[in-house]
């Protein structure tokens, strides 16, 4: 009897303290991951297809506007081109700063871009029934590049992005304007030279790890417009009719890319 309640109590004591060292001895929950910072800088390459708009439009002069000016203005004033795709490629390098969920930055891109596109169109003429007017165009360009601002959200590891700012790029036009089936006017003319004009976009970048984020981003980019002369043919048998061309540089980029940060 004196044994048994002498064990009762070492037990009455014991509980307590064993409790205690079992507190002791169980895993702590593991912390919380902390959010990836976008601040800092980062440097990356770009791939996708760039979406050509660009056009040129005759203008006329001299004599075109007293004899028959708006029979002249239909078959000779209408915009060519507009359409065509092609391979872009390039590097990005750039500097983010965030405030909480808020994230700015500026970002600077140069790259390889196809922008070319030609073709030619054949009209009736409706000041001289039974001729034609030939028109042959090509509209150039192989780079761009663009220096911007930032402005995004972070949700989780994306940054959702507008961005904006300006652009630079080489644009170049080869027009001729000609008669076919007795006709003898003709002119042509060309103009080629580094541009700048501006850009607006936005995109979505996603974050792999402390280092690396890929993206996804649209840019429309507007490189202003130029007008130049062409030149009259010797053939011309009344070289008063003057035309001249306006040439208007806009592309689209769809592209990809991979940044990473230092």
């Amino acid at each position: 009897m004196r044994f048994g309640l002498a064990i009762a109590a070492v037990m009455a004591t014991c509980a307590p303290v064993c409790a205690a060292d079992l507190a002791v001895k169980a895993p702590a929950p593991a912390a919380a991951a902390a959010p990836l910072s976008w601040q800092g800088f980062y440097a990356g390459v770009t791939a996708g297809a760039v979406i050509d708009a660009s056009t040129v439009t005759p203008q006329l002069g001299g004599t075109f506007l007293q004899s028959d000016p708006v029979k002249h203005a239909i078959q000779y004033e209408t915009a060519l081109g507009g359409s065509s795709t092609g391979f872009s490629a390039g590097a990005t390098i750039g500097y983010n700063w965030q405030w909480n969920a808020v994230v700015a930055g500026l970002e600077a891109d140069f790259a390889y871009a196809d922008r070319s596109q030609s073709g030619s169109e054949i009209l009736p003429s409706l000041v001289n029934p039974g001729q034609f007017i030939v028109k042959d165009y090509a509209l150039t360009g192989d780079w761009f590049g663009t220096v911007r601002a930032r402005l995004g959200y972070a949700v989780g590891a994306t940054l959702l992005y507008a961005t904006g700012g300006l652009a630079f790029g080489d644009g170049g036009t080869n027009l001729f304007i000609g008669g076919a089936n007795g006709a003898q006017y003709a002119w042509a003319g060309s103009s080629s030279s580094t541009r700048w004009g501006w850009t607006v976009g936005g995109g979505a970048e996603t974050r792999i790890d402390a280092h690396w984020s890929v993206k996804a981003e649209y840019l429309y980019v507007n490189l202003g417009s130029s007008t130049f002369p062409l030149a009259n043919s010797p053939a011309n048998p009344v070289p008063e009719f003057v035309i001249a061309a306006s040439s208007d540089y806009a592309f689209n980029v769809v592209r990809a890319g991979v940044n990473y940060r230092f």
